[in-house]
């Protein structure tokens, strides 16, 4: 697989693309909220009028390390069970597809007639970020996430506060008197989305920015048609745009696996 590809390949496994919940349903339900703890499960939790999302005629522009590379693809999810990637360049045809399952990844070249298995530890964690299924699924479908690292520690301290319409939520991961992460999530009092996250991983030496805009009312469904993502760590700088042309809910998803029988595996170590 080219570098183009593996570039695009690994940012689509790490947190790219979000939707945002559905202000209306949202809205109605928070006539009956009462208490911090059902709030925290509407930002959290989700949206469970969603099943499934496809995200249409995207197109990726990436800059890593100042050299910017460009593709289109689509997403399609099947909430809690599968995660797909259709990625397509300029020239049109499919090079690469990736299926994001509960505990692993299946990546199949099309380019090269190869198809590989990788753990998230090893694709994901090549940037030095720690990520399953479920933090990914949570990104791509809008909900808030709480960043653990690359590590295993229990002491999380949180901090809420209310400035100027929006609800924010700080959360630091402390090892005695070292902070290993912080994380700013600023969300939308009016109607629980969230619009910025922010972390910082002192533990990996990782600052992860994520930046929502262009927001568009699709069947009583808030979306957001760019987001920006800004990763830096220790030897990289990357930022990735991404442009959203369609947005389809809540209709079926083919979540198929089929490699072609002349497609070799690549055993990675």
């Amino acid at each position: 697989m080219n570098k183009t590809v593996l570039i695009i390949v690994s940012l689509s496994m790490m947190i790219f693309v979000s939707c945002k919940q559905q202000e209306k349903i949202v809205n109605q339900k928070l006539q009956n909220v009462i208490s911090e703890n059902e709030i925290e499960s509407l930002i959290f939790n989700g949206n469970d009028e969603i099943k499934t999302i496809k995200l249409k005629k995207i197109n990726f522009k990436i800059n890593v390390n100042d050299e910017t590379y460009e593709s289109g693809g689509n997403i399609a999810i099947l909430k809690d069970s599968i995660i797909i990637i259709s990625l397509i360049p300029i020239m049109g045809y499919e090079v690469a597809r990736i299926f994001c399952f509960k505990n692993n990844i299946l990546i199949i070249d099309r380019q090269n007639k190869t198809y590989y298995y990788t753990p998230y530890e090893k694709n994901i964690g090549q940037y030095s970020i720690k990520a399953n299924f479920n933090d990914i699924e949570s990104i791509l479908m809008g909900r808030a996430f709480i960043y653990r690292g690359k590590t295993n520690d229990e002491i999380l301290l949180k901090n809420r506060i209310k400035e100027d319409k929006y609800i924010k939520y700080f959360f630091e991961i402390k090892e005695y008197n070292f902070v290993k992460s912080k994380q700013e999530i600023m969300v939308r009092e009016d109607n629980l989305l969230t619009e910025r996250n922010e972390i910082t991983d002192n533990g990996n030496k990782l600052k992860l920015y994520i930046n929502y805009g262009q927001f568009k009312e699709i069947d009583y469904l808030i979306f957001p048609h760019e987001i920006e993502i800004i990763v830096n760590n220790a030897t990289e700088k990357i930022n990735l745009n991404i442009d959203i042309g369609n947005i389809i809910i809540n209709e079926e998803v083919n979540a198929n696996v089929i490699i072609p029988d002349k497609y070799k595996e690549i055993i990675l170590n």
